[in-house]
């Protein structure tokens, strides 16, 4: 396959476990992501990048029961309160309510700068429900007590980290192995999306754990 089959960011990867503001070991943060526990394509798609990608160094595989596509975070969970949780959920499942379920094909991927990741496609509908999401937010907590990312702040880019980076280094053996690969494509049907509490864990595991809150629904006809 041609090395432009799979695309990078930049020409290094860079450690992803870097100190970010406000994270500290055991804080928790409520956010909204799209989860896969029920996808079997999609771990099977992942797990055959992944096979290609383990003998190169300085990755974190992401287990199947932790893929996800990040949406929208709502705030720490010693900043939140529980009434102020409860109005913005209940806001977030009127919104999300007026979306129909849409499918999402996953198959090539894409090199950011601090992992490996799979975009969906097509993207309108991902980022139709994240806007729903935040809008919601910002009508039930107010328009500043609404977080936005760095990565938010450059555009949303909705996608699947299959791998954390832990090192820089160069990506062009990164790319040499997942093209080398072309396993068939996974399509996902997404029909809701989920709050949960999340906690980003560093060593010895080096993984975002969560567990599951609330569901919001796509349930327009």
């Amino acid at each position: 396959m041609a090395l432009s089959d799979v695309t990078s960011d930049a020409p290094t990867l860079r450690d992803h476990w870097w100190s970010r503001p406000g994270w500290r070991p055991g804080r928790l943060t409520y956010t909204w992501h799209l989860t896969f526990d029920a996808s079997p394509a999609l771990h099977r798609l992942v797990a055959t990048y992944q096979e290609a990608l383990r003998p190169l160094p300085g990755l974190r595989l992401v287990p199947p029961r932790w893929l996800h596509l990040t949406m929208q975070n709502v705030g720490y969970v010693d900043q939140v309160s529980d009434a102020q949780l409860a109005t913005s959920t209940a806001a977030v499942r009127d919104c999300v309510a007026t979306l129909q379920p849409f499918e999402l094909t996953f198959h090539r991927p894409h090199v950011l700068r601090e992992a490996i990741v799979l975009p969906p496609s097509p993207t309108t509908p991902v980022h139709d429900l994240y806007t729903q999401i935040r809008e919601a937010l910002t009508a039930a907590l107010g328009p500043d007590a609404v977080p936005t990312s760095p990565e938010q702040a450059r555009g949303f880019r909705p996608h699947v980290s299959m791998a954390y980076s832990s090192i820089t280094t160069p990506v062009e053996p990164y790319i040499d192995a997942l093209n080398n690969v072309d396993p068939d494509p996974a399509v996902v049907t997404v029909d809701s999306a989920q709050l949960i509490r999340q906690e980003r864990l560093l060593a010895p595991d080096w993984l975002y754990r969560w567990y599951l809150l609330d569901n919001a629904e796509l349930t327009a006809p």
